[in-house]
């Protein structure tokens, strides 16, 4: 499942209980003594806090303290070095507004593939404990991210993990805020509309609209109606349709990512790709 996904699923998951809670708090409230169940139940003050917003899905004020201790963190040395590299060499192709080359979710290495296991382990794990009905599963999401994202290339250990978890908060960190004036209500839901109904064509496995008009300005010949099973990464599917095996497209991969950086390296992969989809006039493989 990707990362996005993921964070939608938990994302209801709190809903409901938020939701839950508030029923809950009804019920105690509303039955007196008539029922011996509603004496039991025991919901904290956070609980209550939470399933009282409105309009909003309102968290307890223990998570968003975690929340707030994340924001003022201050990295070490090296960490922040690291996200500054990253930053200059991702500034975006094309004039695309994504800095993060789209390589995420490539099948993991055996001991990384251990790795998202035992993490998402947990993650079910600490939300099963919490009888109260919501957890901060944030920092267990942001981990199964960074083996996503850079699990293919090397064997990950949980500092690993953690430690590009920090690059990403660091580069969001140094990252100037958007300069822009914040959108009308009505704006923000349309925005909203466009990235859910991009998110539905990508989990039908199209290829997303802004690589297409990207391959395009670079002049790159790419097989543009290949699909690929969700949550499989798109570019398996363009690799196969374009006659590249997958264990090659990962041994490319993998040697491409020893010698180039950021929109660099996503754009020899892309070349790469297309290169090989061209001498094979369209060719496919189902290997």
């Amino acid at each position: 499942m990707s990362i996005t996904a993921i964070t939608s699923f938990y994302a209801a998951g709190a809903t409901s209980a938020v939701r839950s809670a508030a029923s809950s708090q009804g019920t105690a409230s509303t039955a007196g003594t008539t029922s011996s169940e509603s004496t039991t139940v025991s919901i904290s003050n956070e609980a209550r806090l939470a399933a009282a917003g409105e309009n909003r899905i309102a968290v307890p004020e223990s998570i968003r303290q975690d929340a707030l201790a994340e924001l003022n963190r201050v990295f070490p040395q090296d960490i922040l070095d690291e996200a500054k590299a990253r930053l200059e060499a991702n500034q975006g192709i094309s004039g695309s507004s994504s800095a993060t080359p789209g390589l995420g979710n490539l099948p993991l290495l055996p001991e990384n593939a251990a790795l998202l296991a035992q993490i998402k382990s947990e993650m079910h794990a600490a939300r099963a404990a919490n009888k109260e009905g919501m957890t901060n599963l944030t920092p267990y999401v942001r981990l199964i991210q960074a083996v996503q994202s850079e699990g293919w290339k090397t064997p990950m250990s949980m500092e690993d993990a953690q430690r590009e978890v920090d690059i990403a908060q660091a580069m969001a960190k140094l990252t100037p805020a958007a300069s822009e004036a914040p959108l009308s209500e009505a704006q923000q839901l349309q925005k909203d509309q466009a990235a859910m109904a991009q998110f539905e064509k990508e989990l039908a496995g199209e290829v997303p609209d802004k690589l297409k008009q990207r391959w395009q300005e670079a002049g790159l010949s790419m097989p543009e109606s290949a699909t690929t099973t969700f949550p499989q990464s798109i570019w398996l599917g363009l690799a196969k349709a374009a006659g590249i095996g997958e264990d090659e497209f990962l041994g490319k991969a993998r040697e491409l990512a020893g010698s180039y950086k950021g929109d660099s390296f996503l754009q020899e992969i892309e070349k790469f790709v297309s290169e090989r989809y061209v001498a094979s006039s369209g060719t496919t493989t189902s290997t």
